[in-house]
C-alpha cells in the first residue's frame, strides 16, 4: 500500500515547479471547437494540437487524441495527476480568453477603417477639392506667355 503524499511531493506531483506557457490559434468555430493550443512545458517540451471545446459545463480542454484501427480515440498526451490537469487547464485557457481579447480589439480597429467612405468617394471628393484649389490659384504669367497676349 503506497504512503500518502506530503505537501512538497503534493506540489512536486502537481508539477507546481514547471514553467508552463501556451500559446491559442482561434479557428472558425467548426461545432463545439474553438480553438487549438499549443502547450510549451519547462522549456523543453510541446504538446500541439490541444483543444479548446464549448461543452454543456463551459470550455474545457481536450487532449491531442488518435483514432484506433476499431474507430476508438486515446489521448497521446495526458496530465497524470488532477492537480497538473487544472494547472494546464487554466494555463491554456488564459491564452485562450486573451486571444479573444486581442481579436475582438483588431475587429473594433477594423471596423473603424469599414466605417469610412467607400475609396471612390473618397477620390472624387478629393478630385473637387483639388479643382476648387487650382480655381482659387492666379495664373502664372512667363514671360513667353505675355508675348504670346500682345500679339
Amino acid at each position: 500500500m503506497s504512503e500518502p503524499l506530503n505537501a512538497f511531493q503534493e506540489d512536486k506531483a502537481a508539477g507546481a515547479d514547471l514553467k508552463l506557457d501556451s500559446s491559442v490559434r482561434l479557428i472558425t468555430p467548426k461545432n463545439n471547437l474553438l480553438a487549438f493550443a499549443s502547450l510549451k512545458i519547462a522549456d523543453c517540451f510541446v504538446v500541439d494540437n490541444i483543444k479548446i471545446v464549448a461543452g454543456e459545463k463551459g470550455l474545457f480542454v481536450d487532449m491531442p487524441s488518435a483514432q484506433d484501427v476499431n474507430g476508438k480515440y486515446h489521448n497521446i498526451a495526458f496530465p497524470v495527476t488532477a492537480a497538473f490537469r487544472e494547472k494546464i487547464n487554466a494555463t491554456i485557457l488564459d491564452s485562450y480568453e486573451a486571444a479573444v481579447e486581442k481579436a475582438q480589439s483588431i475587429g473594433e480597429a477594423q471596423r473603424g477603417f469599414t466605417q469610412k467612405a467607400p475609396i471612390a468617394d473618397r477620390l472624387a471628393a478629393g478630385k473637387e477639392k483639388a479643382a476648387a484649389y487650382n480655381a482659387a490659384k492666379p495664373i502664372p504669367t512667363t514671360p513667353h506667355r505675355q508675348k504670346a497676349e500682345s500679339l
